[in-house]
């Protein structure tokens, strides 16, 4: 990994212009931004749009980066503002939100086990209000600190610890039924 260029660099070098350097951002992140947005919105088309205007909107803002903050709460910070701003043009054209019965699965996926497990995680992620979601995907999905976590939702570090703590709580509870299930069924 010694001749991977740290994303902070990166970010300094699209800065001085350089598209290179802005293809391998965009060839690193797409993927993870897209992902967050997707369990966010539970709606694929929605997540796409939101993860292009992430692109678009970073070189944008490209000139407000300062170098060598660390890029990658920077660029999920743009992602969630997106989002948050997505969710309330929504709501002002009384819009309904993102449809999650029109959750795409995986083509790649073809076990049934582990299409009902998916189902089960979506279900539950559902259930949780908005801020519980975003901490528990930016923290356990993405791999954000907590500090990173605070810094992109703009909320203190001890709500991040408190909301992360209630959402793993009840993602336990919305899933065990499930496992004392399966488990019941197995036994037949």
């Amino acid at each position: 990994m010694s001749g991977l260029i740290r994303d902070e660099e990166l970010c300094r070098q699209v800065q001085e212009g350089s598209e290179a350097a802005l293809e391998a951002l965009v060839h690193r992140y797409h993927r993870p931004i897209f992902a967050y947005l997707y369990r966010l919105t539970m709606h694929q088309q929605t997540a796409e749009d939101l993860t292009q205007e992430t692109f678009t909107r970073l070189l944008a803002q490209i000139h407000t980066y300062r170098f060598p903050r660390p890029f990658r709460p920077w660029i999920y910070t743009i992602a969630h503002n997106l989002y948050r701003d997505h969710v309330k043009a929504a709501a002002r054209r009384a819009f309904p939100a993102a449809d999650p019965d029109r959750v795409r699965p995986s083509p790649v996926v073809d076990l049934s086990e582990q299409i009902a497990e998916q189902a089960a995680l979506s279900q539950a992620l559902r259930a949780l209000d908005e801020g519980e979601r975003a901490v528990l995907l930016l923290r356990f999905y993405h791999g954000l600190s907590s500090p990173e976590v605070a810094e992109v939702v703009g909320i203190p570090p001890g709500t991040v610890r408190s909301r992360l703590s209630r959402a793993v709580r009840k993602l336990r509870d919305l899933l065990e039924p499930t496992a004392a299930q399966d488990g019941r069924s197995e036994m037949r």
